[in-house]
């Protein structure tokens, strides 16, 4: 076969397959623009020399990338070090150690995300540790592991617009031949995914009943640990990671929906239990339906903490 016509029979098949895989998920109305999966993410994580030997000084790197959809301010975010022999305070030369370091950085500025309207790209930054390695005795090895880890607030935006109808204006756009507006929501990126629909779509108001029904699935795709926000102390000289079972997969939902009662059933903190997904449902009523057809706008907004790590192994020869 000619090269040409297989690298786009491949690409035809590939197009085609993704486009089925969305279709057969039902959680994802054709309406809406899913996407989810990031946020500070830990691109490189690296200790030089890997290999050293005892009482040397080696340096250990990590890089974050804001790779998601909000900013995240220097007070809402941190970088922490931990080991399996590290206590930088040691003065005995058993663990990993160097007086004046911390096992805590700090961005020291705004990580703004990829801006496509002002083509900027995602803000990037390398944070640096100089640590000296424990004495071991001479012709012994000893391997030694490092994890780096970032914590920060964050939040994932679904934002759009619903569609009220009357029924009279519905019988008007199907004696016309037209098509009545269906709801459309985008989402930021970020470790939280939320995916938003409404039913009926669209609304069609009576005067019986002027309410619709919203669901929102929460899911945790970052591949990283959710807590609270505001459970991790960022504030330099005295951060805390500790946290309670209390404050582990809570995520904090908010609805902003002008011209609409909320009820119950969506809005407050949330539990993903295990750390697994979670659906909500609560019914919305419209205050004023139109005459005709009118747009709403509408925003749903997860606020939570998370944290991702990378590990590195550094081996320590005596001499």
């Amino acid at each position: 076969m000619n090269k040409s016509v297989l690298l786009a029979t491949i690409a035809v098949l590939l197009v085609a397959g993704c486009t089925q895989t969305n279709g057969q998920w039902p959680w994802q109305p054709v309406t809406t623009n899913l996407v989810s999966g990031t946020g500070m993410v830990i691109s490189e994580f690296t200790i030089d020399p890997t290999s050293i030997y005892g009482n040397s000084n080696a340096r250990i790197m990590i890089t974050v990338s804001n790779k998601g959809g909000v900013s995240v301010t220097n007070d809402k975010s941190m970088i922490f070090l931990t080991g399996s022999a590290l206590e930088l305070a040691d003065t005995s030369g058993v663990y990993w150690h160097k007086d004046g370091e911390s096992v805590y950085k700090h961005f020291d500025k705004t990580m703004n995300p990829e801006d496509v309207v002002r083509e900027t790209q995602a803000d990037e930054k390398t944070i640096t540790w100089t640590l000296t390695a424990p004495n071991i005795s001479k012709g012994q090895t000893r391997p030694d592991i490092f994890i780096g880890r970032v914590y920060y607030d964050y939040q994932t935006i679904v934002s759009g617009t619903v569609w009220v109808y009357s029924q009279s204006e519905q019988e008007a756009a199907k004696a016309a031949g037209r098509e009545l507006n269906k709801a459309s929501l985008s989402s930021t990126t970020g470790p939280i995914a939320l995916t938003v629909k409404v039913s009926p779509d669209p609304i069609i108001s009576a005067s019986s009943d002027n309410s619709f029904t919203m669901t929102i699935k929460i899911s945790n795709v970052g591949g990283g640990a959710l807590y609270k926000a505001g459970a991790v102390t960022y504030t330099a000289g005295s951060e805390n990671v500790e946290l309670t079972t209390d404050e582990l997969n809570k995520v904090d939902i908010a609805i902003t929906a002008p011209g609409m009662d909320i009820g119950t059933g969506c809005i407050g903190e949330q539990e993903l239990v295990s750390g697994k997904d979670i659906t909500l449902s609560c019914d919305l009523t419209i205050s004023s339906p139109p005459a005709t057809f009118k747009g709403y706008p509408i925003t749903v907004a997860a606020t939570y903490g998370y944290n991702t790590e990378r590990t590195a192994t550094v081996t320590v020869q005596g001499r």
